[in-house]
């Protein structure tokens, strides 16, 4: 294994098991990575649904291969010195499927990933409904996962998520009913998943005894009349217990972004580009996006590897 993957593994268990929570960004490129990493972010976070779309045009409905999902963060780990933490789904598979991916996303550059409950293959992903295996086939497939992270890298993070909340003949008993038997079974982290209110997910993470967190931005968090809130703070989730917060922070609103600027040079044709660029031209340099691929890299190598000269052609 690369000297970089074990500092990166290193990196990520002790940002799970740090008092203070760390907030890892959601993206699916090596271009999101590098743009976070730039921004200051500790750690970066693959997103399944999120590289269903960007890569295969597809919802997050477990439709993407183990092949894709490896190569994808192998690619991420080439350009980023931040510990990457992805989404392995079901692992593709049986605990037999289990043992090979956790050790694909291991040579890729993974530094730790998330292993759900759910069927493979999945019913439909997180929309139309989700069937849950058994407490025992989940426990054999995260003793599977943890012997693979052994046999390469013991400090890869292994997270089990739960979906029993928001499954057919689940409920939130279930979810704490599984959470303690995969704390009991070794994995690292329990990533609860669905829940539906603050409260639950206060209650959830403090049922266990290892890093745990909740996705929190799937809730509607909305006051007595109905309207909109922000929901809990980051201080807030910190104190209750969040190990970290996975935040769609920049991507949902640069897509919008991107649609409306379409719909505009549709409606205006190049003096919508012209009117982008005068109002690029208005703003501080350090709220320009940075220019994330260096030419002066290659320029360099050019300068040290090809001939100074080149022969006559004939």
């Amino acid at each position: 294994m690369p000297g970089k993957s074990f500092e990166m593994t290193k990196k990520l268990r002790e940002i799970f098991y740090r008092p203070e929570m760390a907030v890892l960004p959601f993206g699916t490129t090596p271009h999101h990575a590098m743009m976070f990493e730039k921004a200051g972010f500790e750690a970066f976070y693959m997103s399944g649904a999120m590289t269903a779309g960007w890569l295969l045009g597809w919802p997050d409905v477990g439709a993407t291969t183990m092949r894709e999902m490896a190569d994808n963060a192998n690619r991420i780990a080439k350009t980023i010195n931040i510990p990457i933490f992805a989404d392995i789904d079901t692992g593709y598979g049986t605990a037999v499927n289990v043992f090979r991916s956790i050790q694909e996303y291991i040579w890729a550059g993974v530094a730790g990933c998330h292993l759900e409950d759910q069927e493979f293959p999945k019913k439909s992903g997180s929309q139309a409904g989700r069937r849950l295996i058994s407490i025992d086939e989940a426990v054999g497939k995260y003793r599977s996962a943890i012997a693979a992270r052994n046999e390469l890298d013991p400090n890869f993070v292994i997270c089990a998520r739960s979906d029993a909340r928001g499954a057919e003949g689940g409920g939130f008993n279930e979810v704490l009913k599984r959470a303690k038997a995969y704390e009991e079974v070794g994995v690292d982290v329990i990533f609860f998943e669905s829940l539906q209110s603050w409260e639950e997910c206060k209650t959830a993470m403090k049922s266990v005894n290892i890093p745990a967190f909740c996705l929190l931005h799937q809730v509607i968090f909305s006051d007595e009349a109905g309207n909109p809130r922000p929901g809990p703070s980051l201080k807030e989730q910190e104190e209750a217990g969040q190990a970290i917060a996975l935040l769609p922070i920049a991507l949902g609103a640069a897509q919008q972004a991107a649609w409306e600027a379409i719909l505009d040079f549709k409606e205006k044709g190049m003096e919508a580009l012209h009117e982008f660029r005068v109002n690029q031209q208005g703003k501080p340099p350090e709220r320009l996006m940075p220019n994330l691929t260096s030419y002066q890299k290659v320029r360099d190598l050019e300068e040290s590897f090809l001939p100074k000269e080149y022969p006559e052609q004939y």
